[in-house]
């Protein structure tokens, strides 16, 4: 009897070993919300609770995507073949966003989206109208509130995080913008934006025109008839959606490979059709935009939206060959 007893106990543990290898091992390809990754990426901030549902849907689209044997990552944007070895996924307006390394699928895939008459055509803008209203629109928490120091403007300037506000925003087109909107525009840095970056933007703007990094953006957005961003901002996809009239202020080089670029090309260029685009192609499984909130059936959506995929990347094999040969083959 203590013979099984004891056998029971070592047994015990070594399940619970192996089930906390399997455990680590899984959560160490899951990037989205791993503290590690986070911590590098965006300090001490912390993630806003409402992309927690999301976390699930990262779990199943890497398992899946493994089963296809390709490859993933996190938050990245490269131009690979269209017989593409890498999906890249991230969040977008809290929703989870698949596109493939490579900018004509991308680009095709929001088309088809669009012509999609076979997925149901779901109230998405509401949602994501609603994710302002409630103030689950900003991805991080603790946004701060200093409306009495800083009263709302007519325009706001939204401007990405420190690492691309040298390289894809144009500093000749915020000149322009902030002598046109002289005293009535309000600079927004990105909450990942340094003290050096800070203190050049109130140089150039005036310490007035530049809102504290912190702050809570959608509340001056919901007050300004215009919004400036860029192709790399879900905020023009919000400030689209509520009805405020948005133009681009990104360095033109390049821009087709921004991360959100073919999403938020068409809303720069079709502002009158905005709820309907949304509606239309956020549903389709063909746009890669998954949101279990929305989605009432996310497993089989992912499950479309990869064999969708795959099969446009089968198109291509073998017709481009890469003559770069991998460091480890050298």
């Amino acid at each position: 009897m203590i013979m099984k007893l004891h056998l029971y106990i070592i047994v015990s543990i070594i399940v619970k070993h192996v089930i906390n290898i399997i455990y680590q091992f899984k959560f160490n390809f899951m990037e989205m919300f791993n503290k590690k990754v986070l911590r590098g990426r965006i300090g001490n901030l912390k993630k806003h609770s409402a992309l927690n549902a999301l976390e699930q849907v990262e779990s199943y689209a890497i398992r899946k995507m493994s089963e296809y044997g390709i490859e993933y990552s996190y938050d990245v944007m490269a131009e690979e073949m269209p017989f593409f070895n890498t999906f890249a996924y991230t969040s977008y307006a809290t929703s989870f966003l698949f596109q493939p390394l490579n900018s004509k699928l991308r680009n095709e895939m929001m088309t088809d989206a669009w012509y999609d008459n076979e997925s149901k055509v779901l109230d998405w803008s509401s949602y994501l109208i609603s994710n302002v209203l409630d103030g689950t629109s900003n991805k991080y928490q603790d946004r701060e509130m200093e409306y009495e120091k800083y009263p709302p403007r007519d325009y706001l300037m939204v401007l990405p995080g420190s690492n691309k506000v040298k390289t894809n925003i144009c500093l000749n087109r915020m000149k322009f913008i902030h002598k046109k909107r002289a005293g009535n525009l309000y600079v927004k840095p990105h909450p990942i934006t340094t003290h050096k970056i800070i203190g050049e933007l109130k140089d150039l703007f005036g310490e007035d025109s530049v809102l504290p990094r912190n702050v809570d953006m959608y509340y001056y957005m919901q007050k300004a008839r215009g919004v400036y961003t860029t192709h790399i901002s879900e905020s023009a996809l919000y400030a689209s959606l509520l009805g405020k009239k948005i133009e681009p202020f990104d360095v033109w080089n390049d821009i087709r490979y921004g991360s959100f670029y073919t999403i938020n090309n068409y809303l720069f260029t079709n502002q009158h059709n905005i709820k309907n685009y949304v509606n239309k192609t956020f549903s389709s499984y063909k746009s890669g935009i998954i949101n279990p909130n929305v989605d009432k059936n996310w497993k089989l959506k992912i499950d479309k939206y990869l064999a969708y995929m795959m099969k446009k990347r089968s198109v291509y094999k073998n017709w481009f060959i890469d003559s770069r040969v991998p460091k480890n083959k050298k």
